[in-house]
């Protein structure tokens, strides 16, 4: 029988944190709290950069001090290495912080997971972390080209990968008919829409936003009441601004900046189709969220994003280095429009299924020790 399990998880950020790592975070903790093998789970933070406005699962120990800078987070890992209870497993959220979760793993006897989510883990790091990747018993990747990619230059058999791709609650994202104040917010009564959320981050320009506005002016030669919206913000805002101002778009395109959570599916609906032509997403949870409301979808074929749309059956897939694609795709779906029914597919990737498979990865583990 198994037993219960005692977990330590450093992680970049989870509660009070924003993006897709932080929402598979959020997630793979409270399935950790939802199943019957965790006994309790002590969760360090990198980052807190937001206020926490939900409820931290009852068997979360979440250690907000540890959110205080660099060397408040190691104090803090280091301070539970002395004076904390003997985990049995240690859980490394990101491959930047291996180092810190392997001292823990090494100091306590615990075995040691690693998490790889996308470009952090496609390219090469020193020696240093090959030799402390031979301490890794288990590792999380959010989709197999993330996973082959890692093992190509990391010498990680493929055999130690479970797969656990984001997920999104079916429940929350739901189809709706278009918001009329955000409609008048935006100016947006007569116009088609195509819409890409996300951060827009100097670090992150793998996203497709300049691949899409660069197409607009084709797009707007075969749909003339079309806009474009970015839902985000960031350090490349006022270069993606400027870009769009040189190119004469900046009545064509919104910048919405961040908004509310509560807004989040409401803004997905006023589109009529979501576009990211990425090159570096390991996964792409936004476009989980996009299709659970019922939004025609166009993503990579280049990276994650095509396990996240299943190989084109829940979207298209283009070539963000293809221009001409990626216009014939938009053209395509905007010409034959949607009915604003959710693909049955999108319940593969619920997060009650989510949950069980975290609960078959944790018992795997017990069932190990």
């Amino acid at each position: 029988m198994v037993g219960p399990v005692k977990i330590v998880m450093l992680l970049t950020d989870g509660f009070g944190g924003l993006g897709g790592i932080a929402k598979f975070n959020r997630d793979f903790m409270q399935a950790l709290d939802a199943s019957c093998v965790a006994e309790r789970v002590y969760v360090f933070p990198r980052l807190v950069a937001h206020p926490i406005d939900e409820a931290v699962p009852e068997s979360v120990v979440y250690d907000r001090k540890a959110a205080g800078g660099k060397f408040a987070f190691l104090r803090r890992v280091l301070r539970y290495a002395w004076c904390g209870s003997k985990p049995d497993l240690v859980i490394c959220g990101h491959l930047n912080l291996l180092p810190a979760a392997w001292l823990l793993a090494r100091l306590r006897g615990a075995r040691l997971a690693l998490v790889i989510h996308g470009i952090e883990a496609w390219k090469p790091r020193s020696w240093l972390y090959g030799l402390m990747l031979r301490s890794v018993y288990s590792f999380i990747a959010v989709s197999r080209y993330s996973a082959e990619r890692f093992a190509a230059w990391s010498n990680v058999s493929k055999k130690q990968f479970f797969i656990l791709p984001n997920c999104v609650d079916l429940n929350l994202f739901i189809p709706q008919t278009r918001d009329v104040k955000l409609i008048e917010r935006y100016g947006i009564r007569d116009n088609n829409l195509i819409l890409t959320m996300g951060r827009i981050a100097s670090q992150e320009r793998y996203k497709g936003f300049d691949e899409v506005i660069e197409v607009m002016p084709e797009l707007l030669r075969r749909f003339p009441k079309l806009k474009y919206m970015i839902v985000g913000d960031g350090d490349d805002r006022t270069r993606l601004e400027e870009k769009v101002k040189s190119l004469g778009l900046s009545e064509r395109i919104i910048f919405t900046g961040k908004i509310a959570e509560h807004e989040k599916v409401a803004h997905y609906c006023l589109a009529d189709a979501y576009v990211m032509p990425s090159y570096g997403e390991g996964f792409g949870i936004v476009f989980l969220e996009a299709l659970a409301c019922a939004v025609p979808v166009i993503g990579s074929k280049v990276d994650g994003s095509r396990e996240a749309l299943q190989g084109g059956q829940l979207g298209r897939l283009v070539d963000p280095m293809l221009p001409e694609e990626l216009v014939e795709a938009i053209t395509d779906v905007l010409t034959v429009g949607s009915s604003r029914q959710r693909n049955n597919l999108v319940k593969c990737l619920d997060v009650t299924y989510f949950k069980s498979r975290v609960t078959e990865w944790v018992m795997a583990q017990s069932a190990k020790n």
